[in-house]
């Protein structure tokens, strides 16, 4: 399959800047992150003061038909959580404006946070110790552009997003990551098509304004971080294999970190892995941008996928597993086959931009 325009000229950006820094790290390893050591003395100031961007706790949800979801594009994206059964969508319009909805999907208290300016979307358990709720709120602050969240519980513990480990404050610990899908609109309402989304009616302001990006050019591809990076990508040679702004699917396993540049994937691909013990398969659909983590081990067994032909109007692909030859669909649902009706474990990841993936885990491993 031809490569497209834009991920050529990624690859030739790529080619050129391993060329130029060799990577020593291409094999995923410990150290090279903040989570023994943070440093605090890099916090900066966002410039607003604490929650003067709003947080949301319990918002409104409509159906995706209703007109309470027109401030959505069919390309922007949404970070999509299911819970027991129940599906709800978080545009990253909201995201751009609140960055922390508190919430609760199919029982389960959810804290979904996104940055706009490193691009990433995270969901966390919100079930605290002894049936106490987590809910966060925003105070103003960012390490390497990326969003820092305090806990409501005792209004000063600091958990920046991508490590979403306390560096300050009463409570310690660490915030429990959890599955999320991200992908556009347009692709949601076609998966997910049951599913209920945060009404333009929950935000604190006019609905015009969800319908804008507020930071103007600076998720341009080929830009560099701005805005209040505290570092020179310079000093990292593994930040300058990739654009700054491509888009990689990031997975951690506690010290150990592999990332999965979108650029480098194709348009459509079935990536069979293993990382730090745990076999996985990654379906991605570059058209929709979803890249779907899963685990590879049902019943005991580790399959291994590959992508055949499909003529569905929702799956441009499917994965047919070699061990038992049964089909699954991206939603990592086993359609016919032995193995019918049995889903895919799904593994909590996230997508980011690459120059924050490569600052907070610098020893990272690259697909």
């Amino acid at each position: 399959m031809p490569l497209r325009k834009e991920t050529q000229s990624a690859l030739t950006y790529q080619l050129a800047m391993i060329a130029k820094h060799p990577p020593s790290n291409a094999h995923h390893k410990t150290g090279g992150n903040f989570l023994s050591s943070f440093p605090t003395d890099k916090i900066l100031s966002g410039g607003v003061p604490k929650d003067g961007i709003p947080a949301l706790t319990d918002p409104q949800f409509v159906d995706l038909t209703s007109s309470d979801a027109n401030y959505i594009l069919e390309n922007d994206l949404v970070l999509g959580v299911i819970i027991n059964g129940e599906a709800k969508a978080y545009p990253h319009n909201m995201g751009w404006w609140h960055e922390i909805i508190n919430d609760v999907v199919g029982g389960q208290p959810v804290v979904v946070s996104f940055c706009p300016l490193t691009g990433t979307g995270l969901v966390f358990d919100g079930q605290g110790e002894e049936g106490t709720r987590i809910t966060c709120g925003v105070p103003g602050l960012l390490f390497n552009n990326n969003l820092i969240m305090y806990d409501r519980r005792d209004n000063a513990t600091l958990y920046p997003q991508m490590i979403h480990t306390s560096i300050d404050g009463s409570l310690g610990g660490e915030l429990k990551l959890m599955p999320v899908i991200e992908t556009t609109w347009r692709y949601w309402k076609q998966l997910y098509p049951n599913s209920k989304v945060v009404s333009v009616r929950s935000g604190t302001y006019t609905s015009s304004r969800y319908t804008q990006y507020p930071y103007g050019s600076y998720r341009e591809f080929t830009q560099g971080p701005s805005f209040a990076a505290f570092s020179a990508l310079s000093d990292n040679p593994t930040a300058q294999l990739f654009p700054p702004k491509t888009i990689t699917l990031g997975i951690r396993f506690g010290e150990t970190a592999k990332g999965y540049p979108f650029s480098i994937l194709g348009d459509e691909a079935v990536i069979n892995d293993t990382f730090e013990g745990t076999d996985l398969v990654i379906a991605f659909y570059s058209k929709e941008q979803y890249a779907a983590p899963f685990s590879r081990v049902v019943n005991g067994q580790t399959l291994t996928f590959e992508k055949v032909a499909s003529t569905d109007p929702v799956f441009p692909f499917f994965m047919r597993d070699n061990e038992t030859g049964s089909t699954w669909n991206l939603k990592g649902e086993a359609t016919a086959g032995t193995l019918q009706g049995r889903t895919l474990t799904r593994i909590p990841a996230h997508n980011g931009f690459w120059f924050s993936w490569t600052t907070f885990w610098q020893n990272t491993g690259i697909y």
